[in-house]
């Protein structure tokens, strides 16, 4: 972390003379929240704290007390109707909890600048990535939100632009991030970047969308001194050596190796721990309604995504947008399923994985993939103790929201889950889910919104929990 601030800090020297031209403290946007979560079982609902950014404990009763502050990009335009080159934001976001498990937290701290198509920024920030209907999904494949946000500086062009003249639009980035101490491994890094197009302008009926994403785990120190899994325990002795194949992974099939600068398990099939996600959307869009169908398609390493084995695993969604409807606003279906892992295709045995499996978000040097105790993806595969226990899964979700009357929203479904453990030890357990948001508006940028969850089934104790939070505008 200390290396993070340091970084953040030579950011903020950088820009300082550009930013001394900025109205830095104009057009910021305040907000204060006060609230509770609630629940019978004195354990916190899966959908109250799921996909909450790590702010919401596992342990109910609490009280909550969060402040934030946010100044976007100046949106104002020039004599020709395009924006500033240039353009300078920040958002802080802090959380008070106090209760069974009282903590303060740092969600959001970052500043971002802007030049163009291109931003960059450091810091922690609220993302969802992947493919996916934002507003109302149970969690995007390999970044959902889940987890508290890893501290990272970050370049990308954010924004789909168009190539030219043509109907092709892309967008795409690279980022560095800091783990720091997790407990078994200490001070090490992600590396992510992604990479999407799509076909079709802003005002075409119909729209294709294809990309994909990367995220490697490496670097560190491990308390494994096993010769094989680490060197002395270092299990990246050597990073400027090894980041070569964390950013091109394929590139370690091509060369030869020099394995005294790697562990023994690195020299086998991947530096670090490499997962992600291949996506595909189709959209489509009138003036009465938009359709917009999306898969996640999970890799590891990408060794079922190149032979295909577990083509039937991945997130599936529907989102289905309703312009002129007033009750029902919007709906979405999703159906995630990861029981193949590449070792059975739709029900038969497969072995072009040498008898492997994927064994999604485990590792055997990095154990999860998770930060501060928490699934950095989609929140249904589980861990204890840092050591995943569910992760192949069948879950069907279904929401819908719309407004109620005039001041009053909603946003109403859950998931059913069926859920089978690991390939190494059987769970079948199976679980729902279920939520009922209302948010009503009062005058003077307030609002009040509740949210009543509840479990059934085997996989968590039957269980009711309320959370009820104001927020004020400023």
């Amino acid at each position: 972390m200390n290396r993070f601030f340091l970084v953040t800090l030579c950011f903020l020297c950088l820009f300082c003379k550009v930013c001394s031209s900025q109205t830095l403290f104009s057009n910021i946007k305040y907000q204060l929240e006060a609230g509770t979560y609630l629940s019978t079982s004195g354990v916190t609902p899966f959908w109250l704290r799921s996909n909450q950014y790590g702010i919401v404990p596992l342990q109910a009763p609490i009280l909550t007390f969060r402040g934030s502050a946010h100044k976007e990009y100046d949106s104002t335009t020039n004599e020709n109707q395009k924006l500033k080159k240039f353009g300078i934001g920040y958002g802080f976001w802090g959380v008070a909890n106090v209760g069974k498990q009282s903590g303060l937290l740092l969600p959001e701290a970052y500043l971002k600048v802007r030049y163009r198509a291109f931003e960059f920024y450091g810091g922690r920030r609220r993302e969802i990535m992947g493919l996916v209907d934002t507003t109302l999904t149970s969690g995007s494949y390999i970044w959902s939100g889940n987890a508290l946000p890893i501290p990272k500086i970050q370049i990308s062009v954010p924004n789909y632009r168009q190539m030219g003249k043509s109907s092709i639009f892309i967008k795409g980035g690279i980022s560095h991030g800091w783990f720091g101490d997790q407990g078994y491994v200490k001070d090490y890094y992600l590396h992510q970047k992604w990479l999407y197009g799509r076909i079709g302008k802003e005002d075409a009926k119909f729209k294709f969308y294809a990309g994909f994403n990367h995220q490697v785990q490496w670097g560190g120190i491990t308390e494994n001194k096993d010769p094989f899994y680490s060197k002395d325990g270092k299990l990246t002795p050597y990073p400027l050596y090894s980041y070569q194949f964390v950013l091109i992974p394929f590139l370690q099939k091509l060369v030869k190796l020099n394995t005294d600068k790697l562990t023994s398990y690195d020299s086998g099939l991947a530096i670090g721990n490499h997962l992600g996600s291949a996506d595909i959307g189709f959209e489509f869009e009138n003036n009465k309604m938009k359709l917009l169908f999306y898969k996640q398609q999970p890799y590891d390493f990408a060794r079922s995504l190149y032979t295909l084995n577990n083509i039937e695993d991945g997130l599936y969604g529907l989102s289905i947008n309703l312009k002129k409807h007033y009750i029902v606003k919007k709906v979405l279906i999703e159906y995630l399923h990861t029981v193949s892992q590449g070792l059975y295709r739709f029900g038969k045995y497969k072995t072009s994985n040498y008898v492997e499996y994927d064994d999604y978000f485990s590792h055997g040097q990095y154990i999860s993939y998770d930060y501060n105790n928490l699934i950095i993806g989609t929140p249904f595969i589980l861990e204890n103790d840092r050591v995943i226990y569910n992760n192949r899964i069948k879950a069907f979700s279904a929401y819908l929201n719309g407004t109620l009357i005039k001041k009053v929203s909603y946003l109403f479904g859950g998931t059913f889950s069926s859920n089978l453990g690991i390939y190494r030890v059987n769970l079948s357990k199976n679980q729902f889910s279920g939520k009922i948001n209302t948010n009503y508006s009062l005058n003077n940028n307030a609002s009040l919104s509740s949210q009543v969850t509840f479990d059934i089934g085997t996989l968590y104790s039957k269980n009711i929990g309320l959370s009820v939070i104001y927020r004020k505008t400023l």
